[in-house]
């Protein structure tokens, strides 16, 4: 017999996600309020609200005059609980990797600092991992029992494609060139529940929940360093397609007789405009490409301009199909003003409507190196 009906419990989650979901865009706010923006019954947001408070996932953040000014009537706002639930987070790309402690609001937690090792990419990936897992330890061996007990989860990004379900590292660009079983390691390692993400899709999700997609919900993320990384924000919603992928502007082929890239296809863009490439013309540390550009010879200067148009071109090629809302930079090369004018001024020569209104540098730049992994499991909470 064929069932019918709504399924509560599916219409309850959904509607609790909901409620999460706005108070984290649009800050904290009174219960009246969240029924006249989710649609949700007065009834309905009382009920869930009070589960959430109860839960300490929301909390009561003070109150403010209801709409007569008159005394008596003001309105408690609800806010989320940042501080709940606490997730070590990893970010592991080419160059560097990043270990943090961070509540789900996406900000650092407890008594430690940022700890950034040198990603050693001629150690056995399991040891490798388990040198993380030692850091991970040390971190957590220093924070008082209170915040020790609500670190739940550990939260990973790294580069190339990613199984997420199975949590394994299927083909790390640049970082290994086999399958990882980064969930497997980790757990074992730390007896926490592993979150794994592309670092890219992740930094995405960063501007969702924190950044600019807050705003925008339609957006092209480049992230330029020591690689070429993208994602496509559809109607809020990162873009997957098959195996996983989602927008790979950096593995565009613009050079037919071009280098073998680490993505095992020849003549990327990537090969052309990654770090290392660009250190084959000018030796500089990535996060200061902007001074080595400004100081060097117009030759070299010439010679990068040529690079920099070529990835121009690639923006415009792609968001003109996508269309989308915002064009979202992040990466170490684009710290700096000077080359973010010069990749705009590169892509108005193609077409106008490529400025400064329609790129846009992310607002996480001061948190890149762990907003990512931290982003997908404030994610993970709030649904």
């Amino acid at each position: 017999m064929k069932k019918t009906g709504i399924n509560m419990e599916g219409v309850k989650k959904q509607n609790r996600s909901l409620i999460l979901h706005t108070i984290n865009r649009m800050g904290p706010m009174s219960r009246k309020d969240l029924a006249s923006i989710t649609h949700l019954t007065p009834a309905s947001i009382t009920m869930i609200s009070n589960s959430l408070l109860s839960d300490g996932l929301l909390e009561e953040a003070g109150t403010v005059k209801g709409e007569d000014g008159t005394a008596g009537r003001h309105k408690i706002l609800l806010d989320i609980n940042g501080e709940k639930h606490l997730t070590l987070t990893v970010n592991i790309e080419a160059e560097e990797t990043t270990i943090a402690l961070c509540d789900c609001k996406g900000r650092l937690a407890g008594d430690v600092s940022v700890k950034t090792i040198k990603t050693d990419r001629k150690l056995e990936p399991e040891l490798f991992l388990r040198r993380i897992a030692g850091i991970c330890r040390e971190i957590t061996e220093i924070q008082p029992e209170d915040v020790r007990e609500k670190i739940a989860f550990l939260s990973v990004g790294i580069s190339g494609i990613v199984d997420r379900e199975r949590k394994i590292s299927v083909h790390a660009y640049g970082v290994w060139d086999r399958e990882v079983e980064v969930g497997r390691i980790m757990e074992e390692e730390l007896g926490l529940e592993v979150l794994l993400f592309n670092n890219v899709e992740a930094l995405a999700l960063g501007e969702l929940l924190f950044g600019i997609g807050r705003t925008y919900d339609n957006l092209l993320l480049i992230k330029w360093g020591p690689g070429v990384g993208s994602t496509i924000v559809i109607n809020g919603q990162i873009y997957e397609g098959r195996h996983g992928k989602s927008a790979e502007l950096g593995h565009y082929i613009v050079d037919r007789n071009g280098r073998r890239c680490n993505c095992g296809r020849t003549g990327c863009l990537e090969t052309v405009v990654s770090y290392k490439a660009l250190r084959e013309l000018l030796d500089f540390p990535m996060n200061a490409f902007e001074d080595a550009f400004s100081s060097t010879d117009e030759e070299t200067k010439k010679a990068l301009r040529e690079k920099i148009d070529l990835f121009a071109r690639c923006i415009v090629n792609t968001a003109t199909i996508l269309a989308p809302n915002r064009i979202v930079l992040c990466g170490k090369l684009f710290g700096g003003e000077t080359i973010r004018k010069e990749l705009i001024s590169a892509c108005q020569s193609y077409d106008k409507g490529f400025n400064e209104r329609r790129i846009l540098y992310t607002g996480l730049s001061d948190r890149e190196a762990y907003i990512g992994p931290a982003a997908v499991f404030t994610e993970h909470i709030l649904v």
